[in-house]
């Protein structure tokens, strides 16, 4: 029996971002990636965006401000979960940076050298590209 409906979400939502950082060893999954059916690159974006409204109520109250509402923030223990899955999940700048700084890394710890020149690293098919 489902007691929660977003309970069990979530738990199938973690089970397949563990699995997806287990593959990739990152959990910034791209823009159409779907794992077992489970679109999750959006349950990922829905997820940081729920931490990021976490955050900034943190930030008003630290501040003394009234905070609107906490609908659709998440919960420590589900940044927790996450964080202990891929400390990067959640970057405070733009995912796709994020992604580009991923690719990148991965491409220089596989032994692969960066241009000199402005161009572009194609690293497990994706394309590193920071002005695209």
């Amino acid at each position: 029996m489902v007691w929660s409906e977003q309970d069990a979400a979530w738990a199938d939502g973690i089970a397949v971002a563990k699995q997806y950082a287990a593959a990739h060893e990152h959990f910034l999954p791209p823009t159409a990636a779907v794992r077992e059916g489970h679109p999750i690159e959006v349950w990922a974006k829905n997820a940081r965006a729920a931490a990021r409204r976490a955050r900034e109520n943190e930030e008003l109250r630290a501040a003394g401000r009234p905070v609107r509402s906490a609908a659709g923030s998440m919960t420590q223990a589900r940044r927790d979960e996450l964080d202990a899955i891929d400390p990067g999940w959640c970057p405070a700048w733009d995912t796709k940076w994020q992604r580009c700084y991923r690719l990148v890394q991965d491409h220089v710890q596989a032994d692969g050298t960066l241009p000199e020149a402005a161009g572009d690293v194609v690293v497990r098919s994706e394309r590193y590209s920071p002005a695209a």
